[in-house]
Protein backbone atom coordinates (compact mmCIF):
# COMPACT_ATOMS: atom_id res chain seq x y z
CA UNK A 1 0.00 0.00 0.00
CA UNK A 2 1.86 3.33 -1.02
CA UNK A 3 1.99 5.87 1.52
CA UNK A 4 1.91 9.42 1.47
CA UNK A 5 4.12 12.03 2.41
CA UNK A 6 3.71 12.95 5.85
CA UNK A 7 2.91 16.69 6.52
CA UNK A 8 5.75 18.38 8.37
CA UNK A 9 4.98 19.23 12.24
CA UNK A 10 6.66 22.29 13.76
CA UNK A 11 6.97 22.69 17.92
CA UNK A 12 5.47 19.43 18.49
CA UNK A 13 6.51 17.36 21.94
CA UNK A 14 7.90 13.79 21.38
CA UNK A 15 5.14 11.88 22.51
CA UNK A 16 2.63 13.56 20.00
CA UNK A 17 4.67 13.04 17.59
CA UNK A 18 4.12 9.00 18.41
CA UNK A 19 0.56 9.63 18.91
CA UNK A 20 0.36 11.15 15.54
CA UNK A 21 -0.92 8.40 13.01
CA UNK A 22 0.66 9.20 9.41
CA UNK A 23 -1.61 9.99 6.33
CA UNK A 24 -1.89 6.61 4.30
CA UNK A 25 -3.80 6.15 1.18
CA UNK A 26 -7.23 4.82 2.13
CA UNK A 27 -8.09 1.12 1.88
CA UNK A 28 -10.13 -0.77 0.01
CA UNK A 29 -13.38 -1.43 1.70
CA UNK A 30 -14.26 -4.73 0.04
CA UNK A 31 -12.36 -7.32 1.62
CA UNK A 32 -11.77 -9.03 -2.05
CA UNK A 33 -10.49 -6.14 -3.36
CA UNK A 34 -7.95 -5.64 -0.60
CA UNK A 35 -6.89 -9.42 -1.02
CA UNK A 36 -6.26 -8.74 -4.87
CA UNK A 37 -4.15 -5.32 -3.97
CA UNK A 38 -2.17 -7.62 -1.74
CA UNK A 39 -1.90 -10.51 -3.67
CA UNK A 40 -0.63 -8.38 -6.66
CA UNK A 41 2.11 -6.33 -4.79
CA UNK A 42 3.13 -9.63 -2.96
CA UNK A 43 2.89 -12.18 -6.67
CA UNK A 44 5.02 -9.12 -8.29
CA UNK A 45 7.78 -9.31 -5.56
CA UNK A 46 8.44 -12.54 -5.05
CA UNK A 47 6.59 -15.21 -7.50
CA UNK A 48 3.83 -17.41 -7.14
CA UNK A 49 5.47 -20.53 -4.99
CA UNK A 50 6.89 -18.29 -2.28
CA UNK A 51 3.59 -16.58 -1.71
CA UNK A 52 1.14 -18.12 0.46
CA UNK A 53 -2.23 -17.37 1.19
CA UNK A 54 -1.73 -16.45 4.82
CA UNK A 55 0.44 -14.13 3.56
CA UNK A 56 -1.86 -12.52 1.34
CA UNK A 57 -4.21 -12.36 3.83
CA UNK A 58 -1.93 -10.97 6.43
CA UNK A 59 -1.10 -8.52 4.12
CA UNK A 60 -4.68 -7.37 3.59
CA UNK A 61 -5.43 -7.08 7.04
CA UNK A 62 -7.25 -10.09 7.23
CA UNK A 63 -7.86 -13.61 7.97
CA UNK A 64 -6.68 -16.89 5.67
CA UNK A 65 -10.14 -18.05 5.21
CA UNK A 66 -11.41 -15.12 3.77
CA UNK A 67 -9.03 -15.75 1.17
CA UNK A 68 -10.25 -19.51 0.78
CA UNK A 69 -13.64 -17.68 1.09
CA UNK A 70 -13.12 -15.09 -2.33
CA UNK A 71 -11.07 -17.35 -4.22
CA UNK A 72 -10.93 -20.87 -3.22
CA UNK A 73 -6.83 -22.05 -4.35
CA UNK A 74 -3.93 -19.61 -4.38
CA UNK A 75 -4.09 -20.61 -8.42
CA UNK A 76 -7.62 -18.98 -8.46
CA UNK A 77 -6.03 -15.92 -6.55
CA UNK A 78 -3.59 -15.32 -8.45
CA UNK A 79 -5.18 -15.53 -11.82
CA UNK A 80 -7.92 -12.80 -10.08
CA UNK A 81 -5.38 -10.83 -8.58
CA UNK A 82 -3.66 -10.28 -13.05
CA UNK A 83 -7.20 -9.65 -13.92
CA UNK A 84 -7.92 -7.25 -11.28
CA UNK A 85 -4.06 -5.80 -12.55
CA UNK A 86 -5.20 -5.95 -16.26
CA UNK A 87 -8.20 -4.20 -15.15
CA UNK A 88 -6.73 -1.24 -13.71
CA UNK A 89 -4.08 -1.22 -16.67
CA UNK A 90 -6.59 -0.89 -18.85
CA UNK A 91 -8.00 2.14 -17.29
CA UNK A 92 -4.28 3.65 -17.17
CA UNK A 93 -3.23 2.68 -20.91
CA UNK A 94 -5.78 1.78 -23.81
CA UNK A 95 -4.72 0.08 -26.66
CA UNK A 96 -8.05 1.17 -27.95
CA UNK A 97 -7.15 2.29 -32.02
CA UNK A 98 -10.38 3.92 -32.35
CA UNK A 99 -9.38 7.43 -31.03
CA UNK A 100 -6.16 6.85 -33.04
CA UNK A 101 -8.15 6.38 -36.51
CA UNK A 102 -7.77 9.93 -37.87
CA UNK A 103 -3.76 9.76 -36.81
CA UNK A 104 -1.09 9.28 -39.58
CA UNK A 105 0.67 5.83 -38.93
CA UNK A 106 3.79 7.25 -37.53
CA UNK A 107 2.15 9.42 -35.30
CA UNK A 108 0.12 6.91 -34.02
CA UNK A 109 3.02 4.61 -33.38
CA UNK A 110 4.38 7.53 -31.17
CA UNK A 111 1.44 8.13 -29.23
CA UNK A 112 0.71 4.21 -28.47
CA UNK A 113 4.76 4.39 -27.16
CA UNK A 114 4.05 6.92 -24.70
CA UNK A 115 1.28 5.38 -23.26
CA UNK A 116 2.76 2.63 -23.00
CA UNK A 117 5.69 4.13 -21.17
CA UNK A 118 3.16 5.88 -18.83
CA UNK A 119 1.59 2.70 -17.93
CA UNK A 120 4.71 0.83 -16.94
CA UNK A 121 6.15 3.88 -15.19
CA UNK A 122 2.94 3.72 -13.06
CA UNK A 123 2.31 0.11 -12.30
CA UNK A 124 5.48 -2.38 -13.40
CA UNK A 125 3.67 -5.21 -11.60
CA UNK A 126 2.85 -7.19 -14.33
CA UNK A 127 6.34 -6.93 -16.06
CA UNK A 128 7.63 -8.80 -12.64
CA UNK A 129 4.84 -11.27 -13.00
CA UNK A 130 5.56 -11.72 -16.30
CA UNK A 131 9.43 -12.47 -15.73
CA UNK A 132 8.83 -14.55 -12.37
CA UNK A 133 6.21 -16.73 -14.47
CA UNK A 134 8.36 -16.79 -18.31
CA UNK A 135 11.34 -18.31 -15.64
CA UNK A 136 9.75 -21.22 -15.23
CA UNK A 137 7.47 -21.62 -18.43
CA UNK A 138 4.50 -22.21 -16.08
CA UNK A 139 0.82 -23.00 -16.94
CA UNK A 140 -0.25 -19.44 -15.84
CA UNK A 141 2.25 -17.82 -17.99
CA UNK A 142 0.37 -19.54 -21.41
CA UNK A 143 -3.04 -18.26 -19.52
CA UNK A 144 -1.38 -15.24 -19.16
CA UNK A 145 -0.36 -15.03 -22.80
CA UNK A 146 -2.96 -16.40 -24.13
CA UNK A 147 -5.77 -13.98 -22.50
CA UNK A 148 -4.02 -10.92 -22.55
CA UNK A 149 -0.60 -10.75 -24.23
CA UNK A 150 -1.01 -12.07 -27.57
CA UNK A 151 -3.84 -9.38 -28.06
CA UNK A 152 -1.49 -6.43 -26.68
CA UNK A 153 1.60 -7.77 -29.49
CA UNK A 154 -0.42 -8.40 -32.13
CA UNK A 155 -2.05 -4.60 -31.48
CA UNK A 156 1.54 -3.57 -32.00
CA UNK A 157 2.75 -5.78 -34.69
CA UNK A 158 0.18 -3.77 -36.89
CA UNK A 159 0.62 -0.74 -35.89
CA UNK A 160 4.45 -1.01 -37.02
CA UNK A 161 2.78 -2.93 -39.82
CA UNK A 162 0.51 -0.46 -41.21
CA UNK A 163 3.60 2.13 -40.60
CA UNK A 164 5.30 -0.12 -42.91
CA UNK A 165 2.90 -0.54 -45.55
CA UNK A 166 2.48 3.50 -45.62
CA UNK A 167 6.25 3.78 -46.13
CA UNK A 168 7.50 5.90 -42.96
CA UNK A 169 8.55 2.61 -41.31
CA UNK A 170 11.33 1.04 -42.69
CA UNK A 171 10.59 -2.46 -44.18
CA UNK A 172 12.19 -4.38 -41.06
CA UNK A 173 10.92 -7.93 -39.27
CA UNK A 174 7.90 -6.65 -37.42
CA UNK A 175 8.25 -9.35 -34.62
CA UNK A 176 11.41 -7.67 -33.71
CA UNK A 177 10.75 -4.04 -33.84
CA UNK A 178 7.85 -4.90 -31.47
CA UNK A 179 10.03 -6.83 -29.39
CA UNK A 180 12.62 -4.03 -29.05
CA UNK A 181 9.84 -1.52 -28.41
CA UNK A 182 8.36 -3.70 -25.46
CA UNK A 183 11.73 -4.28 -23.81
CA UNK A 184 12.96 -0.42 -23.81
CA UNK A 185 9.06 0.79 -22.42
CA UNK A 186 9.32 -1.88 -19.31
CA UNK A 187 12.90 -2.78 -18.15
CA UNK A 188 13.83 0.16 -17.19
CA UNK A 189 11.05 0.79 -14.80
CA UNK A 190 11.04 -3.03 -13.73
CA UNK A 191 14.58 -2.43 -12.75
CA UNK A 192 13.93 0.90 -10.83
CA UNK A 193 15.35 0.05 -7.10
CA UNK A 194 18.71 -0.68 -9.39
CA UNK A 195 18.44 2.60 -10.92
CA UNK A 196 18.15 4.22 -8.30
CA UNK A 197 21.20 3.08 -6.79
CA UNK A 198 23.13 3.58 -9.96
CA UNK A 199 22.08 7.07 -10.92
CA UNK A 200 20.38 8.29 -7.17
CA UNK A 201 16.69 9.16 -8.19
CA UNK A 202 14.50 6.76 -9.46
CA UNK A 203 13.34 6.67 -12.84
CA UNK A 204 9.19 6.93 -12.19
CA UNK A 205 9.13 10.85 -11.50
CA UNK A 206 7.07 12.70 -13.93
CA UNK A 207 10.34 14.17 -15.00
CA UNK A 208 11.88 10.74 -15.25
CA UNK A 209 9.26 9.36 -17.72
CA UNK A 210 9.01 12.24 -20.30
CA UNK A 211 12.58 12.37 -20.49
CA UNK A 212 12.55 8.61 -21.62
CA UNK A 213 9.61 8.93 -23.85
CA UNK A 214 11.44 11.80 -25.54
CA UNK A 215 14.84 10.27 -25.48
CA UNK A 216 13.69 7.01 -26.77
CA UNK A 217 11.46 8.24 -29.60
CA UNK A 218 14.37 9.85 -30.80
CA UNK A 219 16.82 7.46 -30.73
CA UNK A 220 13.80 4.86 -32.16
CA UNK A 221 12.81 6.60 -34.51
CA UNK A 222 15.58 8.03 -36.24
CA UNK A 223 16.92 4.42 -36.95
CA UNK A 224 13.75 3.35 -38.05
CA UNK A 225 12.00 6.13 -40.22
CA UNK A 226 12.15 5.31 -43.59
CA UNK A 227 14.15 8.24 -45.88
CA UNK A 228 11.58 10.60 -47.35
CA UNK A 229 11.52 9.86 -51.04
CA UNK A 230 13.71 11.66 -53.73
Amino acid sequence: MKRTPDAPVLAKPKSALRRAAPAVTPMPEMPAERLLEAAVALFAQHGFDAVSTGAVATAAGLTQSMVHYHFGTKEKLWKAAVEHLMHARGNMFSLNMEDLRDVDDLSRLKVMLRRFISANAADPDLTRILIHEGMNDSPRLKWLAKRFMVRGYATFNAAIGSAIAAGVVRKLPVRDVTNIIVGACVLTFTLSRLLKEVYGEMPTTPEAVSSLSDTLLEVLFKGLEAKPRP
